[in-house]
């Protein structure tokens, strides 16, 4: 069962799709009912129990195994002494930009010599173009080096713009708001100066009953009035919490 297990997960490794490991089919009741009983030593022993154990913390350093390849756990660049290619710049601090402009021209150089030695002495092929080809791998981990500086820039740049199409909402409704007051000032106005209208036609009446000072069409347009000033004290005020 385990070298069935073994098979058939190498067999779907690089699998668009793969099927479900083999071991699934021993989370059974019976196994289950033994895990149950089984201390963790005999369960490791076992063939068919240590499939039904939970698995190992992950590691927090070092390597892990995934899809037939082995990862970094911290996503460390590897230097160009672990995958066995000559580094063809100093050790430490370097000015990459002039190293950039050193190996670009090297590499035009090699090729040069590589049309050189084609017609000379073409055995020596082989060894020219894995000379360019060190070259080139010595400009690619120069550029991925950048890489933790570029994601850095990348991540300022997105919170700048959020920030800045915040800034725009804000304003936006800012504006809105001020549109708002004006409109609740000038029903205020009109509502006074109505008022006053009826209240200035009571006192020149001719004996007869005169309209109350405050229609039902007044009273309404002054509830509107302060309900809409009280929601636009509450709308400035959240986003002047928000800006």
């Amino acid at each position: 069962m385990q070298e069935s297990a073994q098979q058939g997960g190498g067999q779907q490794l690089d699998a668009s799709y793969p099927a479900p490991p083999d071991y699934y089919s021993l989370f059974t009741d019976a196994n289950l009912g033994r895990l149950a009983t089984a201390d963790a030593g005999a369960a490791l022993a076992d063939p068919e129990l240590k499939y039904l154990l939970p698995p190992p913390p992950p590691p927090a350093d070092g390597t892990y195994a995934g899809f037939g390849r082995l990862w970094q756990v911290r996503g460390r660049l590897p230097g160009l002494s672990e995958q066995n290619i000559p580094q063809l710049y100093p050790e430490g601090p370097v000015d990459r930009i002039a190293e950039l402009k050193r190996l670009n021209r090297s590499v035009v150089f090699e090729f040069l010599d590589l049309v050189d030695v084609l017609v000379k002495d073409p055995s020596q092929f082989s060894a020219r173009t894995e000379r360019i080809r060190d070259v080139f791998v010595n400009i690619h981990h120069l550029i991925n080096e950048y890489r933790e500086h570029q994601a850095k820039e990348t991540l300022k740049l997105m919170l700048r713009q959020q920030i800045d199409s915040k800034r725009q909402a804000a304003e936006s409704t800012r504006a809105r708001c001020d549109e708002l007051a004006q409109t609740v000032e000038r029903l205020r106005l009109e509502t006074a100066s109505a008022r006053a209208e009826l209240s200035s036609q009571a006192a020149t009446g001719d004996g007869q009953h005169a309209p109350p000072p405050e229609t039902l069409e007044d009273v309404q347009q002054v509830q509107v009035a302060q309900v809409a000033q009280a929601g636009l004290d509450e709308i400035l005020g959240a986003i002047e919490d928000l800006v």
